[in-house]
């Protein structure tokens, strides 16, 4: 019996070509476990100001549904961050009603907040967010 010939093999990157698609990056950012540079970046800030927020935009915390970015759990503040890639303005309004039934303060950050020519005004909506009285002992 003649031995078959020995097949030339090609590179995989030629012979078979992945296709990245919106959901397979859709997908991948959901199971994402670290913050992307845009959380990181606005993290780094509230602790350059002192602010004691906890990351859980991992999914370690779901409220309503909803997984928040940023959250103060004994002042019951939350901190979203948006991009305008992914969100859109309307959708601002709906997250702070939806999280204001659980009792929950929201501040939204979008992106273009984070530009180095605008950390002044961000500095001064952390802070004054994060200096608004708890909901809970307000009406206590």
């Amino acid at each position: 019996m003649p031995k078959p010939k020995a097949r030339k093999r090609t590179p995989a990157s030629n012979s078979r070509k992945r296709s990245i698609t919106k959901s397979a990056a859709f997908w991948s950012r959901l199971s994402r476990q670290e913050p992307n540079n845009a959380e990181m970046t606005l993290f780094g800030i509230m602790c350059y100001l002192g602010l004691s927020y906890k990351y859980t935009g991992n999914g370690q915390f779901i409220l309503s549904g909803m997984c928040p970015d940023f959250i103060h759990l004994t002042d019951r503040k939350i901190i979203e961050m948006y991009g305008e890639r992914w969100h859109l303005p309307q959708e601002e309004e709906e997250r702070i009603t939806l999280f204001a039934r659980s009792d929950y303060q929201t501040l939204i950050v979008w992106s273009k907040e984070l530009a180095p020519t605008g950390r002044a005004k961000l500095y001064k909506r952390l802070l004054d967010f994060d200096a608004l009285p708890n909901v809970k002992s307000t009406t206590s």
